[in-house]
């Protein structure tokens, strides 16, 4: 029997808010970071970089903007998704590290896709962002290698079919861990150890997500592989140890700007996507 593996960058874009349970101010804020990345994408990197935006990122932005307190540009201005009105734009000095990082993610997925499932749609976009993507190498190169590799080690992994899931979760744990280290600082050990959490919460969360789909089409997933009976109830117990591990983590943190937007996506946002137990596609907010 062939067991395929699965495609480990589908893992982004869990990240989100629930938007229900946010303050009107909250949501328009978490809105701005995110249109202020969609916007930094455009004028940097060209329109067509826009088709790699998801929520980590626009998170990421939110979260090390309330760490760093950073200096923000904040203005209106009409876009082509939202034409009949101006949108709040927020953006600073992470919002150019997100943007690169965000590319850099992009054309690794694209190339995988292309690698392993000869997918020419993938191909195209990968050749029309070839040249952003070495401007965002240039950018952080280190970072780049770092990432390749962690993603190579997951696909390695899971054609592999390991039964240890720590191992496979492990390797995109340490891959968030890469992406939240923006400085080599003070709070450089809680960055680190919240990536890894959040990463592994992620990769566990799209393998719980995908347990009926992957065994439909006998695709690798960690918790089919269990020899448990109850192998549901020992993915949410699972889950919500990550996501305890995450918040931990989180706590030692001195968030107070948008600390409510933080809390919503944490708590309520990634709860959510858990109980759904549906996939979406990422979409403008």
């Amino acid at each position: 029997m062939v067991v395929t593996y699965r495609n480990e960058r589908s893992m982004f874009g869990y990240v989100t808010i629930n938007k229900m349970e946010l303050k009107f101010k909250e949501y328009y804020s978490y809105k701005g970071y995110y249109c202020g990345l969609c916007k930094y994408l455009k004028n940097d990197y060209g329109s067509r970089s826009r088709m790699t935006l998801n929520y980590d990122m626009a998170f990421l932005i939110l979260f090390l903007s309330s760490l760093y307190e950073l200096e923000n540009k904040v203005y209106n201005e009409r876009c082509i998704v939202h034409p009949g009105k101006k949108q709040l734009v927020i953006q600073n000095e992470i919002t150019e590290y997100a943007a690169s990082v965000n590319i850099i993610l992009s054309y690794y997925n694209m190339l995988d896709n292309w690698k392993d499932d000869k997918d020419l749609k993938s191909l195209a976009a990968m050749k029309l962002l070839t040249g952003k993507f070495k401007a965002s190498v240039d950018r952080m190169p280190e970072k780049s290698i770092i990432v390749r590799e962690r993603l190579y080690n997951i696909s390695e992994l899971e054609k592999n079919v390991v039964d240890d899931m720590d191992a496979v979760s492990n390797e995109f744990g340490h891959l968030m861990e890469e992406i939240f280290l923006f400085r080599k600082d003070e709070w450089e050990e809680n960055l680190r150890k919240t990536g890894f959490y959040l990463g592994k919460l992620i990769y566990f969360l799209d393998a719980y997500e995908d347990m009926e789909k992957d065994s439909k089409h006998n695709s690798y997933n960690p918790f089919n592989n269990l020899k448990t009976e109850n192998k549901e109830k020992y993915a949410k117990d699972l889950l919500m140890l990550n996501l305890s591990f995450l918040s931990n983590e989180m706590e030692k943190l001195p968030l107070v700007q948008d600390k409510g937007i933080i809390d919503n996506i944490i708590y309520s946002g990634i709860l959510n996507k858990m109980n759904k137990r549906r996939n979406t596609n990422e979409r403008p907010i």
